[in-house]
């Protein structure tokens, strides 16, 4: 009779994926995010211009919403058993734009939470504008520099195809606004600054190779957005500089470079 080895200590056998990794999969679970989030969100009635006005705002359009799709991306993961989604396997050396986009990044957020009105911020909207921070970083690091991720990194793709398009998809996830309520020329302007400034959540994703660095970016840069800003000139100034200019310019080399530099470099798997 045959005998079955035994299993040495201390391992742990993963099960494989039921369905392997790859981008159509990773588009659809973004549609299928996108169509809850986005029908929860709409059907409160209240406009994006109003999401952050009032508490009960914050919790109906914000936290419900998010909350709704982080449970729908926990099961696809829990059902998918895709590897690679919060953790590189590998380390690659990239470009030493990465870490400046980085680092630029953390100076803005710095700067927004200098100029937050915390003197004439309402204590009872604290709570659910952070805990929408932690769930945007959450959710939308897990989707598309998790996900998506993982899914474009195959079919011999190069790292500068998985970057880009994980980039631009970000940025058109923003579309949903529309339906959301916000004027069309503010939505085409969140396309283009998330798009620009998806590539920089990269550059944290990559750098470390751990999705939940760049989790912790995402949700201090919304965060520190959510929170509201004091009306001086000199605040709207600065904050508008990091918002509007130095972070999206920074965004665009990153992408340059990036989309010029890894083309040729194979893709993470």
């Amino acid at each position: 009779m045959a005998q079955i080895p035994a299993s040495t200590p201390g391992t742990v056998t993963k099960p494989p994926p039921r369905v392997s990794p790859s981008l159509w999969i990773g588009l659809g679970v973004v549609v299928v995010y996108a169509t809850i989030f986005t029908a929860t969100a709409a059907s409160s009635g209240i406009p994006y211009t109003e999401w952050f006005s009032s508490a009960p705002n914050v919790w109906r359009t914000a936290v419900l919403p998010l909350a709704l799709g982080a449970v729908f991306l926990i099961g696809f993961l829990a059902w998918a058993r895709w590897d690679g989604v919060f953790r590189d396997h590998n380390r690659l050396t990239g470009p030493r734009i990465l870490h400046i986009a980085a680092a630029v990044f953390v100076a803005a957020i710095v700067v927004h939470l200098v100029f937050v009105d915390w003197a004439g911020l309402d204590p009872a909207i604290v709570a659910p504008i952070l805990i929408t921070g932690v769930l945007v970083g959450f959710c939308e690091e897990t989707l598309f520099r998790g996900i998506l991720l993982r899914g474009t990194r195959t079919k011999g793709r190069s790292e500068a195809t998985a970057a880009i398009v994980t980039s631009i998809a970000f940025g058109l996830f923003h579309l949903t606004n529309i339906i959301t309520g916000s004027p069309l020329l503010a939505v085409l302007n969140q396309v283009l600054l998330a798009t620009l400034s998806g590539i920089i959540l990269y550059s944290f994703r990559r750098i470390s190779g751990l999705l939940v660095v760049s989790m912790f970016a995402h949700g201090l840069w919304d965060t520190s957005l959510f929170l509201p800003a004091g009306d001086s000139t000199t605040v709207s100034g600065v904050a508008g500089l990091a918002l509007l200019v130095i972070v999206p310019a920074v965004g665009l080399i990153t992408l340059i470079v990036v989309g010029r530099r890894e083309r040729h470099t194979p893709a993470l798997t």
